[in-house]
């Protein structure tokens, strides 16, 4: 176990519960872009575990390079606020970029991979060029992307333990603000930072 997570596992105060090893039967995906059906497959897996063992610790891993936000604010809603697992740990790796954020954020216990980076930026849309818009559908497209942008912010800024605020945020997503594993601790988006060595075989 390297000094990091050793570290973690020793955090009482913070009710970090001790990391040893991930056992298999204890391992969640979500695996590839933000959408409903992988949401709904998860949360699915999540209430299954949760019934069948309330208190058993769930590792969820997230490669996401993102997706549409309210899909993930969603998911991360239904987490915290409705599952409310006793112990979720979650480990970035890979691409953890947008929304693919919010879902690393439903863990109480938060980790990345040394091979992870993560991506803030505002929220964007696609257009079908065969669809018509006007002015005010493009007004209004616009007013829902800014709300979004700012629930983001919060629920990022909420999770950082008082080292970023929304307003700063923000401006991370405005500047297209790439993360590397040693950003996602020092912001207080992840606890730690894992590789291969960390854990026994």
């Amino acid at each position: 176990m390297n000094e990091a997570i050793a570290e973690v596992a020793a955090d009482e105060t913070r009710g970090l519960p001790g990391l040893v090893a991930f056992a298999p039967d204890e391992l969640v995906e979500y695996l590839g872009l933000v959408n409903y059906a992988t949401s709904e497959r998860v949360l699915k897996e999540i209430e299954d575990r949760l019934q069948a063992s309330p208190a058993a610790p769930i590792r969820m891993v997230v490669t996401s390079a993102g997706g549409p936000s309210g899909t993930a604010m969603g998911f991360y809603d239904t987490v915290r606020t409705i599952l409310r697992p006793a112990a979720l740990t979650t480990i970035g790796a890979g691409d953890v970029d947008s929304s693919g954020i919010l879902l690393l954020l439903t863990g109480s216990t938060r980790l990345v991979t040394a091979h992870t980076t993560g991506l803030l930026h505002l929220a964007g849309r696609y257009f079908d060029p065969n669809t018509r818009y006007t002015a005010r559908d493009l007004r209004t497209m616009a007013a829902e992307d800014e709300a979004k942008d700012r629930q983001y912010a919060a629920i990022v800024a909420a999770n950082t333990s008082g080292r970023l605020s929304a307003t700063g945020v923000l401006r991370m997503m405005r500047r297209e603000t790439l993360l590397a594993p040693t950003d996602f601790v020092r912001y207080g988006l992840a606890h730690a930072v894992v590789d291969e060595g960390s854990f026994p075989n």
